[in-house]
């Protein structure tokens, strides 16, 4: 083989290889990664609305029917550090890792590894109305909120953060 034909055939062989990887992952987008990434995968998700930049919530947020999605991130095109998903108007849904309408919408919404590792997650605290848990790979918030429900996927190693700062919040104002 010629040196040409070889790297056409290294090249296509690569390129099919990615296709396949590219076509069985599922396309997700957590915390921790660029918020360009998290609106575009959003734009794949029937389930989530369009999101648009709100300077006053300092994150990207949109409705769609009784689902509010909210990413929040330290600057406009900043890095994601937390992720909420917050349902009104459904009795049914409760974000608890028993629920299985709930964990159904994070399975259709994100993908079955995130829906199972929050199904699976142990239970750590309560502060107020949030229960903090802790997964395999990320943490989760939940609360009972008016008129719904509330879930919130943060990174695993901000867990005690989130909890300081919950308990914090409790005694000192706060904005929320």
């Amino acid at each position: 083989m010629h040196k040409s034909s070889k790297f056409n055939y290294l090249l296509n062989a690569t390129l099919s290889a990615i296709a396949v990887i590219l076509a069985v992952t599922p396309a997700n987008a957590l915390p921790e990664q660029n918020i360009s990434t998290v609106v575009k995968w959003a734009k794949t998700r029937s389930q989530l609305p369009a999101l648009r930049y709100n300077s006053e919530a300092h994150g990207y947020d949109g409705t769609k029917g009784n689902l509010y999605f909210y990413a929040d991130v330290t600057k406009e095109n900043g890095t994601v550090t937390k992720e909420s998903i917050t349902v009104s108007g459904d009795s049914s849904l409760k974000f608890t890792t028993k629920n299985a309408k709930a964990v159904k919408l994070l399975q259709n919404i994100y993908n079955s590894n995130i829906a199972n590792d929050f199904q699976k997650s142990q239970y750590v605290t309560k502060v107020g109305r949030d229960q903090f848990y802790s997964g395999q790979k990320f943490a989760y918030i939940t609360a009972a909120v008016q008129h719904g429900t509330s879930f919130q996927i943060i990174p695993l190693n901000k867990l005690q953060d989130f909890i300081k700062n919950a308990r914090y919040c409790q005694t000192n104002q706060c904005d929320l």
